[in-house]
This record gives C-alpha cells, structure tokens and sequence, in this order.
C-alpha cells in the first residue's frame, strides 16, 4: 500500500536543516527584473538612451559638454549602465563613475539638467510615473561620483601610486642613527 519513509534518529537533524534551507530559498525574492521589464528590456533601454542623448544634444546647458564625446560609445556603455541597474541581464564594462566623470567639472546644475533631459526622455517613451521614479532612483546613487569628481592625480603622483618611481624621492632623509 502506502509506503513509508522511516529515517533514523542519525538522519532527522540533516532532513530539519534541508527543509528549512528549502523553505528559506522560497520566501528568498528573486532576482526582481520588473523594472528592466518596465523600462522595455534591453531594445527599450537602447531607445530610451538614444532619445536622452538626442535630447541633451539639443539642450544649450550641456550640449557642449558633450562637443568631444563619442556618441556611439557613450549610447553603448550608457545602455550598458542603465540595463544593468535595472537588474536586466547585461554587462557594463565601463568605468566607475566617479572615474568616467572624474575631473570634468560637471556642477550640480549640469547634473540636473542632465536628469530633466532624462525625465523628457523618459516621458517621450510613455513610462510611466512610477517606472520613472525607480530608475531615476537607482541612477541618484551615482549624484557624488558625477558632480564635482576630483581631478584625476598628477602624472608623478599616479606613477609614485603605481610605484613606478623610487620611493627616495619623496621620502624625508632619514638619520641613520636615529633609527
């Protein structure tokens, strides 16, 4: 008939820590790619950027500031960026921002812009409120390492970082018999 599954007293403590891991690994989320759904996956992100740098081009605050920039690498590596922090399956290989951004000057008042021209973007697309306010959200984290990222160190500062240049040189003399 009914067959039974007997354990022995060995075996009852490991078959309470796999049910509770099982039980655990089903209240844990899942990876949450609604937001990389919302935002039209990885085709949709693509038009959103391109839609944003059409509209930063046109924008007299900071389209200058884009003057030198390679656009094709820049709508890339900023789809890149985005489908990543929606959670979407794709791989920025990109510099950090602080490093992207270092040194450029970029003031609060060109970041702002930066991100009105996204919200126009993003209404062009038809996205809504919500959808809008979690993207913007997540890109509001990078604010510190975009405006006002510090100059990138002198060429001897980086090659003494890198320990390229002897130490000696920027050493105080040492006494010998002091030490």
């Amino acid at each position: 008939m009914g067959a039974r599954l007997r354990l022995s007293a060995a075996w009852a403590p490991i078959a309470v820590v796999v049910a509770l891991t099982l039980s655990a690994c089903q209240s844990m989320p899942a990876h949450d790619r609604s937001l990389y759904r919302a935002l039209g996956e990885r085709e949709g992100i693509a038009e959103l950027t391109e839609t944003l740098l059409l509209t930063v081009a046109g924008d007299k605050r900071i389209a200058g500031d884009f003057r030198r920039v390679d656009i094709d690498r820049l709508h890339r590596m900023l789809t890149d960026y985005i489908c990543v922090i929606a959670d979407g399956p794709c791989e920025y290989t990109g510099d950090s921002m602080l490093n992207a951004h270092r040194g450029q000057q970029i003031s609060s008042a060109d970041f702002n812009a930066l991100v009105e021209d996204l919200v126009l973007s993003m209404e062009e697309h038809g996205l809504p409120t919500a959808t809008q306010n979690r993207l913007l959200a997540r890109l509001a984290r990078d604010r510190r390492a975009i405006v006002d990222a510090p100059a990138p160190p002198s060429p001897e500062l980086r090659q003494l970082i890198l320990g390229d240049l002897p130490l000696s040189r920027y050493s105080a003399p040492r006494d010998v018999r002091g030490l």
